[in-house]
């Protein structure tokens, strides 16, 4: 079974192969860690959860999953200048940097698994690698791709000439829009730095052949990406965002050092709206993952973001959150369905419904995991699965197969909820005459409604309770179990 993903590199679909069978080697790049993650980040690596979490379950890959932390090097220009964005925040908090990052990194890890991300293999930091970082700087030294400065080394674009492409851009229009303060002495106006010459005030910096610096804050993926998972390898993963200056930059990294392509598939999620807008503070529209948190559930959140394509900008709202949390109802109301169906007929009726769920949810998320499609094949069947459970024509081995197949699939979307008894719900503790009445004529109502699901609920919660019901045509009567 093989699976197409939309490489940016190539701008098309492409069937995926693997460097190694059977093995998914992949590069995610991670959060610059000053403050707290936000649902913007949730976004992007939910949907690497999934596309990771597939390749194992369904595809059976083995996983090396990289996730590099950033702890120094990003400037607030996203580029050569500015102020260090960890060493701006600790100066504001008045704390060392590396307080900072370990405070953040906690906090992140955290919240990562409160919205069920699987953790990385590796999940490596900027700051331990600096003496690889100053080997690439060297290597491409004596490749001609890169030069010295007054103790900065930049990269010599000119010396790529494939530089702009994998971004779509063109090198002139680059030159023309630059906003930030450049150094004169580059040869090109758009060559980047590898390694900083650190002023006296700059904490973070470390000695090296061109004096006390820091690296470049698109070197390091380079750097630990090609370490951890070889000089050539299948995915590496990040926001739009990334595409330019971070990717096409890191492309031009690799090039310099191994002289040849170090990514098969380039792969990247969109941005997230929030109630229409861009998220930032200055809007009062930042959500932070652990505010989140505090007010709805993982799996709305993880549902929400799976119904919409990762490629394609999403937009957040509290209703869009509230209709996800009825929608986890109405699927955990399905799976209580199926967990209660005893029925020994020799039928097949559900067969050909779940062979073809199978299969539409295969195709679909193995085109470019388009996993709204996979979601629509998911409630076709719920509602063909409820026709049959109320016709009494759904075996018990049928529903055994429907709730392994989900089991299945909540490895990936990790929304469902396959142990809902409570403790209140398993009290078999006699209740009163009254409540049983007045529950009945709720289950009753629903018949009328045809809401089977919710009269089929009341019934089994009442079971559990140890009150049995029996209908006929002159109406429902009931005794204790």
């Amino acid at each position: 079974m093989s699976i197409k993903l939309y490489n940016t590199q190539s701008k098309k679909k492409e069937i995926f192969k693997s460097e190694i069978p059977n093995l998914l080697k992949i590069y995610v790049c991670g959060v610059t860690i000053y403050d707290d993650v936000h649902i913007g980040h949730a976004f992007s690596y939910i949907n690497y959860d999934i596309l990771i979490n597939y390749f194992k379950h369904f595809l059976g890959y083995d996983i090396l999953y990289v996730r590099n932390i950033t702890d120094v090097g990003h400037l607030t220009d996203d580029g050569d200048y500015g102020d260090d964005k960890i060493e701006k925040r600790a100066q504001q908090r008045k704390m060392h940097p590396m307080e900072l990052v370990y405070i953040y990194s906690h906090r992140m890890w955290k919240n990562f698994d409160a919205i069920k991300l699987s953790r990385p293999n590796l999940e490596p930091t900027a700051s331990s690698h600096i003496p690889e970082m100053q080997e690439w700087v060297k290597k491409m030294l004596e490749n001609g791709f890169a030069y010295e400065v007054n103790g900065n080394i930049y990269y010599d674009i000119s010396k790529f000439s494939d530089y702009g492409k994998f971004a779509n851009k063109n090198i002139e229009d680059l030159e023309k829009n630059t906003r930030f303060e450049n150094d004169p002495n580059k040869k090109n106006l758009q060559d980047f730095a590898l390694w900083i010459k650190a002023d006296p005030k700059h904490i973070l910096k470390w000695p090296s052949p061109w004096g006390e610096g820091y690296p470049g804050w698109h070197l390091e993926c380079s750097v630990m990406g090609t370490k951890y998972l070889g000089e050539k390898f299948d995915i590496h993963g990040g926001g739009i965002e990334h595409v330019f200056p971070h990717h096409q930059n890191e492309i031009a990294q690799n090039y310099g050092y191994y002289k040849h392509p170090v990514v098969n598939y380039w792969v990247h999620t969109s941005m997230l709206m929030v109630e229409g807008k861009k998220m930032g503070k200055s809007l009062g529209n930042f959500i932070t993952i652990e505010d989140f948190l505090k007010k709805h559930s993982a799996e709305s959140l993880r549902y929400l973001f799976s119904t919409g394509h990762y490629r394609k900008p999403q937009n957040y709202t509290e209703q869009a959150i509230l209709d996800s949390k009825t929608a986890i109802e109405r699927l955990n109301k399905f799976i209580k369905r199926l967990q209660a169906v005893n029925n020994s007929k020799d039928s097949s009726f559900g067969k050909e419904i779940i062979e073809t769920t199978i299969d539409n949810f295969k195709n679909s998320m193995n085109d470019d995991l388009n996993t709204p499609s996979a979601w629509a094949s998911i409630w076709i069947m719920i509602k063909e699965i409820n026709k049959l459970i109320d016709q009494d024509n759904l075996t018990t081995e049928e529903a055994n197969k429907v709730l392994d197949f989900l089991q299945k699939v909540n490895l990936v979307f990790k929304v469902f909820n396959f142990e809902q008894d409570n403790k209140e719900e398993n009290d078999k503790t006699k209740i009163k005459k009254d409540e049983i009445e007045e529950l009945i004529k709720k289950r009753d109502n629903a018949r009328k409604n045809k809401n089977w699901e919710d009269a089929d609920l009341i019934r089994l919660n009442l079971e559990k309770k140890g009150v049995i019901l029996s209908d006929s045509l002159t109406g429902t009567t009931w005794h204790y179990e």
